[in-house]
């Protein structure tokens, strides 16, 4: 059986007209909205991609090195695990502003307060990895006619770093995929509560089937 078409109402139409102007009327519907966005759209969903990216082929080059001995693959992974770290701390300043404008009882608040420690923790480990692996190429010796570079350490260091890394990746899946941060809320029906329930008492969000 088809459902009737649903017409919003003059004060839903109304906010959804003023979303860009934040009046009070569209603070009820883009309370859960990334705050850091280029033309509506999240930074730091666009950002993080690129140090999980590094971080991950950090790991992978170095094993690389330790199976071929090919400074190649060192000097490679540490301009990775470099370059990871400073995207990391770019992601981390759009991060930090869409956590800080969400609601403080919110649940979302504190899986956010998680997602960015892990995040923390993430990326001062893979910072210690990369000072090692910089001195460690700044300061390699030439050893019959082959550079002496050690990763046992940096690596150890980075696969703790990406075990944070995953689990950051997991909390932040969630504010996506279960608290919808960033994405335009959708109505939410009477006998279908939000996960959020201080959403649930909103005029604006709340409609009859």
């Amino acid at each position: 059986m088809l459902r009737p078409r649903y017409h919003p109402s003059a004060l839903e139409s109304s906010a959804a007209r003023g979303l860009a102007c934040g009046t009070p009327a569209a603070r009820g519907l883009n309370i859960m909205y990334s705050k850091a966005k280029i033309a509506g759209r999240p930074i730091h969903p666009m950002l993080v991609g690129f140090p999980i990216a590094l971080f991950t082929a950090t790991i992978a080059l170095q094993l690389a090195y330790i199976g071929t001995q090919d400074a190649f693959y060192f000097r490679a992974a540490m301009i990775a695990n470099i370059a990871g770290v400073v995207m990391g701390l770019l992601a981390a300043l759009p991060g930090a502003i869409d956590r800080w404008a969400l609601p403080k009882q919110s649940r979302a608040k504190g899986l956010a307060t998680q997602h960015a420690l892990f995040s923390i923790i993430t990326i001062a480990l893979y910072g210690v990895s990369a000072v090692m692996l910089y001195l460690g190429w700044t300061n390699r010796v030439l050893v019959d006619g082959a550079y002496a570079l050690d990763v046992r350490i940096p690596l150890a260091i980075d696969m703790i770093g990406f075990v944070s890394m995953a689990s950051a990746g997991m909390l932040g899946w969630s504010l996506v995929q279960t608290h919808h941060i960033g994405i335009k809320p959708a109505h939410i029906r009477e006998h279908r509560p939000s996960r959020e329930p201080e959403l649930d008492t909103n005029p604006l969000l709340v409609r009859s089937h």
